[in-house]
């Protein structure tokens, strides 16, 4: 056992020197903390079109003349939901990522998301022969594109802040007036900026715009993300990261954005009535590889909940209403499982396996593919929420028994010990106990 937590030692030893002080920087890196910041910024955003490219499906339910009258008159509303808000979530992108980077530097940050949405609209908009705008990469086909210039745009309006090259109003201006004739002198820099950027891009591809550039270049990186064996690699990797008491939101920056696209491309082709091409989506991560939270630690919430231990009955209950809502810290930190060698292969690669089934399930056709990033709701509501399908809650009810039985036997290991450990303490008061009887009893004689 010495060995085994020596091993063990050397092993967490090298996770600190290593994994931790790099997870620190990306975590702290301005760049990336404005990226997974300007993310969270779109799930209202996702949430909606969502929504409104699962209500025109109703009318295939309920098959009544007045449903089927008002969609027809009205239906055209929830395709505008859709195009203002998965149509155009790059811009969206763009403003949430530009406001947080400009925040962290203590810039204009109003002034900051006009710019980046001025250097995104000019390599992004086309006109057809008509004069008329051409939308087509303010989507999630932009999205990357988005990120890049929502970052150069505010450095490049740092760096004229901060080299004093910006025009400077005299004391006694109104601020919003003085930080407004700031932005002249960045704002024809980006604006020539992106303008030979767009001009050398057509040369080179032949009217190819930009977005659709980043996008051919990203292409085997993005598409490989939808594989089950990448799927698994990042659950491992994330689980990882919690086992060694680093938050797994460290990987979000690169997750996050591929994940909006998916989702975002799974509403269009729903409302399109075209088949769905992704698996992996931020809804289907939180009800399927989340579920009842990282590991889906269900298994062990219920094996503690049966446990012989007085402690771990305790933590079991206590940890169980929150496992019915994807939040599983009291198990992680009550049990605990981070750090805790017993528990590394169950957590690590055995709820990433529990976790990685459902996505198998989509890929063969035996649960519909996601559409929907619910709100936090409980568990089987939400599998059902994303992709409105009644088997997942079997897939569900199938991830809960295989977690017991991955559980079980790790945890047994634990209750033994932690059995001796009570049997100890309790024999200990009851030393203590009689020591103070036996001094009573011998006053007494006294």
């Amino acid at each position: 056992m010495e060995n085994g937590k020596g091993f063990f030692g050397k092993i967490e030893g090298l996770i600190g020197k290593t994994l931790v002080p790099i997870a620190n920087k990306v975590d702290n890196q301005p760049h990336l903390t404005a990226v997974k910041k300007g993310m969270v910024v779109l799930t209202p955003v996702l949430l909606l079109g969502s929504m409104a490219a699962i209500f025109p499906s109703i009318p295939e339910f309920i098959q009544t003349s007045g449903v089927q009258n008002w969609f027809e008159t009205y239906g055209y509303i929830f395709d505008l939901i859709t195009k203002a808000t998965l149509g155009l979530v790059g811009l969206y992108a763009v403003m949430g990522i530009s406001y947080f980077l400009s925040e962290q530097y203590q810039l204009y940050t109003i002034g900051s998301v006009c710019l980046s949405l001025i250097g995104f609209l000019l390599v992004s908009l086309n006109v057809d022969e008509n004069g008329n705008i051409v939308s087509t990469y303010l989507d999630s086909k932009g999205l990357f594109t988005g990120i890049f210039i929502a970052l150069i745009s505010v450095e490049i309006y740092r760096f004229f802040t901060k080299h004093k090259l910006v025009i400077k109003m005299p004391e006694g201006v109104p601020d919003f007036v003085s930080s407004s004739f700031e932005l002249i002198t960045p704002t024809a820099a980006i604006g020539v900026l992106f303008i030979i950027i767009r001009m050398i891009t057509d040369s080179l591809t032949g009217g190819v715009l930009l977005p659709q550039v980043i996008m051919n270049v990203l292409a085997p990186a993005i598409g490989g993300m939808d594989s089950l064996w990448v799927i698994y690699l990042v659950l491992v990797l994330r689980l990882t990261f919690w086992f060694f008491g680093i938050h797994s939101a460290v990987l979000s920056t690169i997750i996050s954005p591929i994940i909006v696209q998916y989702l975002s491309e799974n509403i269009s082709a729903k409302a399109a009535g075209e088949v769905l091409p992704h698996v992996l989506t931020g809804g289907g991560m939180s009800a399927y590889a989340n579920f009842t939270g990282s590991g889906v630690t269900i298994g062990l919430v219920i094996a503690m909940i049966l446990s012989k231990s007085k402690r771990y009955k305790k933590v079991g209950a206590v940890a169980l209403l929150p496992s019915l809502f994807g939040i599983n810290e009291p198990v992680l930190f009550g049990v605990p499982i981070i750090l805790n060698p017993i528990l590394m292969i169950p957590f690590i690669f055995g709820g990433s396996l529990v976790g990685l089934l459902p996505f198998v399930f989509m890929k063969l056709g035996f649960l519909n593919y996601p559409i929907f990033d619910p709100p936090y709701v409980p568990v089987f509501l939400e599998g059902f929420l994303v992709g409105f399908d009644w088997r997942s809650i079997i897939a569900n009810g199938l991830q809960i028994i295989l977690s017991v039985g991955l559980y079980w036997p790790f945890f047994k290991v634990l209750e033994k010990q932690e059995l001796i450990r009570e049997q100890h303490v309790e024999a200990s008061k009851q030393s203590i106990i009689s020591d103070e009887d036996e001094g009573l009893l011998g006053d007494l004689d006294f």
